[in-house]
């Protein structure tokens, strides 16, 4: 938690620094062939989708992705093109289905968390690398800061580390390697906004836990959808 509220307060410093009304002309020649938003942060909520009744979410489930994306303009004024992109994510579910792993066979195992059982909190957190792909829109020019902007398109996510928590006031058990979680994930992600920080917001398209799964008889398709805000860099 100490790192993520040193990102922000970085990126806070670094937002206000940079966009300090210099005129450009007094710092250098306008660049014809700049680039925009080739960095970016961002914080989101997470909510669960297509979760049978037995399941409900609690706590305040979030995702933090940082990544580079290269800028491609296709006209002249630099402000219609795409952007393809790597970066990370690392996103936490607070719900109440307990994963955990039988130490003997190695087999993951499920149960419901009830009203009647007391604990802190329970989730699970993916560590994913991004790669996304966009349109991109904008109104900005090699001398403007502050602009508007539409970025659209899906991005793709390899899970490469996942893990389990589950917290009461005298344990705190965690496993890692949660085999039950889909590989590859994917879903459209839309920003939009004017200035530094924008609206993001991204909605998954394929199933977080693999189809073959079953809950007390029951299979289900959890899906996520995240309302957030992103900030580009540089």
């Amino acid at each position: 938690m100490k790192r993520f509220w040193l990102i922000i307060s970085f990126l806070s410093v670094f937002g206000g620094v940079a966009q300090q009304s210099i005129p450009v002309d007094s710092l250098y020649r306008p660049d014809p062939n700049y680039l925009e938003d080739q960095f970016y942060f961002g914080i989101s909520y997470v909510a669960l989708r297509n979760l049978p009744e037995f399941l409900t979410q609690n706590g305040f489930s979030n995702s933090v992705k940082l990544g580079y994306i290269r800028d491609i303009p296709f006209n002249e004024q630099r402000n219609f093109g795409l952007g393809v992109g790597l970066g990370l994510s690392w996103d936490n579910y607070y719900q109440n289905l307990r994963v955990s792993i039988d130490e003997e066979t190695g087999s993951v195992l499920f149960s419901v968390l009830t009203d009647d059982i007391d604990y802190r909190s329970n989730s699970f957190t993916l560590n994913k690398v991004e790669i996304p792909f966009e349109i991109r829109l904008r109104g900005s020019n090699p001398e403007k800061y502050k602009f508007w902007r539409f970025y659209s398109g899906v991005i793709f996510s390899y899970v490469y580390a996942t893990s389990s928590e589950f917290v009461t006031d005298k344990v705190d058990i965690s496993f890692k390697n949660i085999q039950i979680i889909n590989t590859w994930q994917w879903g459209i992600s839309v920003s939009v906004g004017y200035g530094t920080w924008n609206f993001n917001y991204y909605y998954g398209l394929s199933n977080i836990i693999n189809n073959d799964v079953q809950v007390q008889g029951q299979q289900f398709e959890m899906k996520d959808m995240r309302f957030g805000i992103i900030y580009y860099f540089l």
